[in-house]
């Protein structure tokens, strides 16, 4: 049997290898291990070749193209895992003929499957920021057949000049707000489907549907981490206040203690409703920062210059968590008010929310639209005064 015959994304590699598209120097994750591993097709063909044909994404950019040195290697552009890149396309629906705008051109091998569905009736419009990868992508995309446009620019403006669009997906996951370009470029009857995430939340995959009045409406169908949209990279780094204003920090005690912890950081459990609930927080974990099973977290949003930092002894199953906080925001307030929020609903799972808009208004939603759970656009400003 072989793997077309199998389906799903041993089909994806069947129909366009990824190894026309990947580059020759690539990075991988080992088991155990947090950091990116170097991999060279010329110094290890058969490692490279192996990873190229498992479901494992592959970084194929890092520090945006400038030679790392001894910094540390941060992940700028990759190609997906297969089975994820086949669940968007799935969720996508390209059919014959329709207009496809994708954001996030990578190695250009999504952009190759995009062509192959769209076919000769239909056009692919693909955006890449970065000037390089784009410029490897059209190559890899032309010695393989594909002629889809390849635009150098800013995805989050979306490409005007060839829509309106059957069709809008996006690469790299988007903050909160779904752009509005790319809204305003998809036709009535049209589907979106983005990486969604919050600063609390890794995030979801977003699927949402046009109707004939131009509103959206759709459901977070599926758990996906990707790497975020380049301009809005800066939010994903935490903002930590001077040693002297931490030493004057309020210390409270919480109404959470023993497994509460894993039931607020879990994506299972209540981490993707707290993260739909409260705005413009970014969650570190520090595991057992002091000692077995003792973690700490902190929280932080930069624009209002505000912390917190709670201890989680989880081999005292009874005693509360301690907090300290710094800020306008008593943001641990805010995480514990989303959690018993949550639960008072019922406990509900990421399935259960969606996602709306209409004249320029942007939410979330709890099992139906009407049932508001946060405004996204027009957002109410936190204030730092």
């Amino acid at each position: 049997m072989t793997k077309s015959d199998l389906g799903g994304w041993h089909a994806l590699l069947a129909e366009v290898p990824r190894d026309a598209f990947v580059p020759g120097t690539i990075w991988i994750t080992r088991p155990g291990r947090q950091d990116l591993v170097r991999l060279s097709r010329t110094e290890d063909p058969d490692g490279w070749q192996a990873a190229i044909a498992e479901d494992r994404f592959l970084v194929t950019q890092v520090n945006a193209g400038a030679d790392p040195g001894t910094e540390a290697v941060s992940a700028t552009s990759s190609c997906s895992m297969p089975s994820v890149v086949d669940a968007m396309l799935t969720a996508l629906d390209v059919r014959p003929g329709h207009a496809v705008l994708e954001i996030g051109t990578g190695t250009g091998w999504n952009a190759a499957h995009l062509s192959r569905r769209a076919g000769t009736q239909g056009r692919v419009v693909t955006i890449e920021v970065d000037p390089a990868v784009a410029d490897q992508a059209r190559s890899a995309l032309a010695t393989t057949g594909y002629s889809p446009h390849v635009v150098t620019g800013d995805g989050l403006q979306g490409y005007p000049a060839d829509g309106p669009y059957d069709r809008v997906i996006a690469t790299a996951a988007v903050n909160d707000a779904v752009p509005g370009p790319w809204l305003d470029q998809l036709r009535p009857g049209g589907r979106l489907v983005t990486p969604w995430a919050t600063d609390w939340f890794n995030g979801a995959m977003l699927a949402l549907d046009l109707d004939d009045h131009g509103h959206g409406t759709g459901r977070f169908i599926d758990d996906l981490s990707f790497m975020r949209i380049r301009s809005q990279h800066p939010a994903l780094f935490e903002w930590e206040p001077d040693a002297a204003d931490i030493q004057r920090a309020e210390f409270t005690d919480t109404g959470c203690y023993g497994n509460d912890f894993h039931r607020i950081v879990s994506p299972g459990q209540a981490r993707f409703a707290i993260g739909a609930r409260v705005p413009q927080v970014y969650l570190h974990i520090d595991w057992d920062a002091r000692g077995d099973r003792h973690h700490r977290l902190e929280l932080d949003d930069a624009a209002t210059k505000s912390w917190a930092q709670i201890d989680v002894d989880l081999t005292q199953s009874r005693v509360p968590y301690r907090a300290r906080q710094l800020g306008p925001r008593k943001l641990w307030n805010e995480i514990e008010g989303a959690y018993d929020w949550w639960h008072d609903a019922g406990e509900p799972s990421q399935e259960r929310f969606g996602f709306a808009t209409a004249d320029h208004r942007q939410w979330i939603w709890l099992d139906a639209p009407d049932h508001v759970v946060r405004t996204v656009l027009p957002k109410t400003a936190l204030s730092a005064s």
